[in-house]
């Protein structure tokens, strides 16, 4: 039994279960602006997603663990702190892991491409090409300074919108298929509007990374991984932290005084209280393992307050 323990907990550790909040609250949010805004939502298209995203986000973390063992210049990283290299995996148990978590996650994404439209196909083909790239190939995004908006594009903006899109397709963008020719129908008014709602996720997303960078950043120059922290320094990359916080709330704001949320939103920035001791605390530690964590608060704190709006506005207008 504490064989199969330790087993599952290196799994775990290989695919980073614990930041898989990342995905999830972006993929919720979608959903719950798809019932407030479009009054729609389906629950086995739902799901369908939310399995296809969880495997192919373990998918490319385990490959982006498996790139950094194999790039790495560093021995003391790649002996101790990577669990690769701790635990000895070996050669076929990576390998084996992507390819069954890449596996899976098509089975559920094609599914869902027969559930929707098959514009999922290639918005789906897109995604993914930057999820292996981010993490995969001669120079990954990851160890560029394009991470902070790739992932943060992808994560923030992109599992929002296929959230939405999952019950709203015909409305957002669908295509119909006769022989010889296509027609593809796109709202681009809808679309700005699920930009401009993803924005707050967005940016708090590319803090994530970003804070993630600033924490490695020693770590990452020895491996000859230049991040945009090596390039801008640690002072301009926690001044970019705190504006990217700035921007959330503010366009928080926005949402309100435009009404595409109710005023009870304002309600919200009664989280602004713990979000700047989290912010102020994250600058005390920065260059510290233990800055990291302040940024996942501080996303996982506005998800919710963000979702707990979105479900006030629902069950006050049932």
């Amino acid at each position: 039994m504490s064989d199969v323990k330790h087993r599952l907990s290196v799994f775990l550790e290989f695919v980073e279960i614990q930041t898989k909040i990342i995905s999830f609250f972006p993929m919720l949010l979608g959903f719950l602006w798809s019932a407030y805004h479009y009054h729609r939502f389906n629950w086995l298209n739902a799901i369908v997603f939310f399995l296809g995203a969880l495997f192919f986000d373990m998918c490319t973390t385990a490959i982006n663990n498996t790139m950094d063992y194999l790039k790495a210049i560093d021995t003391d990283y790649r002996d101790n702190d990577n669990v690769i290299g701790r635990e000895g995996l070996d050669k076929r148990y990576m390998i084996g892991t992507i390819f069954t978590l890449l596996g899976i996650s098509l089975v559920f994404s094609i599914t869902l491409v027969f559930l929707t439209d098959p514009m999922l196909l290639f918005i789906g083909a897109f995604l993914f090409a930057i999820g292996i790239s981010y993490t995969f190939g001669p120079v990954p995004i990851s160890r560029t300074p394009f991470s902070e908006i790739a992932s943060s594009g992808a994560m923030g903006f992109g599992i929002f919108y296929l959230g939405i899109y999952m019950a709203n397709y015909p409305y957002i963008l669908s295509s119909d298929w006769s022989w010889g020719s296509v027609t593809v129908n796109l709202n681009w008014m809808e679309l700005l509007q699920i930009i401009f709602m993803s924005v707050p996720i967005v940016t708090l997303t590319a803090n994530i990374m970003l804070a993630n960078n600033t924490r490695d950043l020693d770590t990452d120059i020895k491996n000859k991984r230049y991040t945009l922290v090596y390039y801008i320094g640690r002072k301009n990359a926690v001044l970019l932290y705190h504006t990217l916080g700035v921007i959330a709330w503010t366009t928080w704001l926005i949402f309100i005084i435009f009404g595409l949320i109710p005023w009870w939103g304002l309600f919200a920035f009664i989280g602004l209280i713990p979000f700047i001791a989290l912010s102020k605390r994250y600058t005390r530690l920065v260059g510290r393992s233990e800055a990291f964590p302040q940024s996942l608060l501080q996303f996982g704190l506005f998800s919710i307050l963000y979702a707990l709006t979105l479900i006030i506005s629902l069950l006050v207008e049932a």
